[in-house]
Formats: structure tokens, sequence, C-alpha cells
């Protein structure tokens, strides 16, 4: 009856490097809240998992009737603490990528609307666990949820997509803006004969071309993304595309490295 992997959320989940941010106020509730509250109802799952490994070897040792209610309710806590883990995991990722910089802002909605959805599913579905009768009726309860899982797992590795993506947007935003005042400063210079400006002029390309890179590889993770769509995006879709925005970031940090240099000629006369 376990078919949910969430040791696999929580690995995936701190691969998003966490905001730093003050200690959210009682009455805010922000990404540190929200994955606070994942990360206490994924130990509640866990110590569920235990009782029910527990009581499940037991009834089908003994199959006395003492042994099949204690069964009965750890399979109940078990499911119980499953959906609330999907549904903070999920509202935990919805935080995170509303407080992301640069995350695009049209597929951030199609996005929340998709999470909202899957949470009051499993909102729901927690809610109707106390009808069930029997083991067996658990069992079919267990196993609606194991579908839904499956139709959750793509919206996982697409929010994250757009978590990571958005960071990199944000970082080549800002370096971007440098860069155009960088030009202009550059031509000033130029005009005004205060000094050589060939060697400004090609760190402004090879910058250029390190930004380009970046772009081309966010692309390539997007790709990656979409050639999983129609609901099939795999882990080994998301582990590519976050390689190749892994590889966009690095060139940002080159690029970063050019514009450091460029700005210290700028300041010392020829």
């Amino acid at each position: 009856m376990k078919y949910l992997p969430i040791a696999l959320f929580f690995l995936l989940f701190i691969s998003v490097k966490l905001a730093h941010s003050q200690t959210p106020t009682p009455e805010e509730f922000n990404f540190q809240r929200a994955y606070a509250d994942y990360i206490y109802n994924f130990d509640i799952y866990r110590k569920a998992n235990l009782d029910y490994e527990l009581y499940r070897s037991q009834y089908l040792q003994f199959k006395t009737l003492k042994s099949q209610e204690n069964a009965y309710n750890a399979t109940l806590a078990l499911l119980k603490a499953r959906d609330a883990s999907l549904e903070t995991y999920l509202t935990a990722i919805r935080k995170k990528l509303d407080e992301t910089q640069g995350a695009d802002g049209a597929k951030k909605e199609i996005l929340f609307a998709k999470i909202d959805q899957e949470v009051a599913w499993h909102i729901e579905h927690n809610k109707s666990l106390p009808s069930a009768g029997t083991l067996e009726d658990l069992v079919g309860d267990s196993n609606k949820a194991k579908s839904r899982f499956e139709t959750d797992t793509p919206l996982f590795y697409e929010t994250l997509i757009a978590i990571s993506g958005g960071k990199v947007i944000h970082v080549r935003d800002r370096q971007e803006t440098i860069l155009t005042s960088l030009k202009d400063k550059i031509a000033e210079i130029r005009v005004s004969g205060d000094k050589n400006t060939q060697i400004l002029e090609r760190w402004i390309l090879d910058t250029e071309g390190k930004i380009a890179r970046s772009k081309e590889k966010e692309q390539e993770a997007y790709a990656r993304i979409a050639r999983g769509g129609g609901g099939t995006i795999s882990a080994s879709s998301y582990n590519e595309a976050l390689f190749r925005l892994k590889e966009s970031y690095q060139y940002l940090k080159e690029a970063n490295s050019y514009l450091s240099e460029i700005i210290n000629e700028i300041k010392f006369e020829d």
C-alpha cells in the first residue's frame, strides 16, 4: 500500500536553494513557514510509516481481529499523513515560486492554478479517509491517491524548473542592466578621449557572448521539459533540464567576473 516516495520529494525540494530572509512573523505565511509545515508533516508521515510496517507485519502473521484493527488504524494514519505531506509540499513549492524573482508571470499563474487544484484534491481525499470501513476500502483509497500522485509528479518537476529558471533570469536581467550602463559609460569615454576603449569594447563583446551562451542553455533546459509535455515529464528530463540551468548559471558567473574586470578597468586611467 505504500507507493509514495516522500523522501524523493524531500531530496528534490532541498535542491531548491532557500531564500535568505528574516524569520516570518506569526501573521506572515511565506515560503519559510510553508517549508516548515512540510517538514513537520513529513516527519509525521515517516513515523506513521514505521507504525504501519509494524502493524501490517503483525496482521499478516496473526490474522486476529485485534491485529486487523491495529493494521486498519495504522494504515488510516499513514494515508492521512501522506495526503498532508503532499498538500504541504505543493503549498511550499507554490510559495517558493511566488517569491522567486524572475519567474515568468504568465507561467506562474498557470502553475498556481494546477497546484491549487491538486492541493484541494488531497485535502478532500484526506477528509474522506475515515469513512473507509475496512482495510480493503483503504486500499481503494490508496490507489486513488496513487493515480493522483502520477498526475502530480510532472507538476512538481515543472514547478521546480520554473523556480530555478526564474533565478537564472533574475541574475541575467540585472547583469544586462549593468552591461547597458557600462556600454553607455564606455561610449562617453570614447567620445571624450580620456581613455583608449578598445580593450573595454572587446571585453564587452566577451561578456555579451557569455550572456548569450546562458540564454542558449536556458532554452535547452526548457526544451528538455517540453519534450516531456502532455503530463509525461520524468525525473530524467527534469535532471537534464536542471543540469542545463546550472550550465546557464555558470555562464552568468563568468559574465559577472567579466563585468567586475570592466568596472575596474574603467576606474584606472591609461
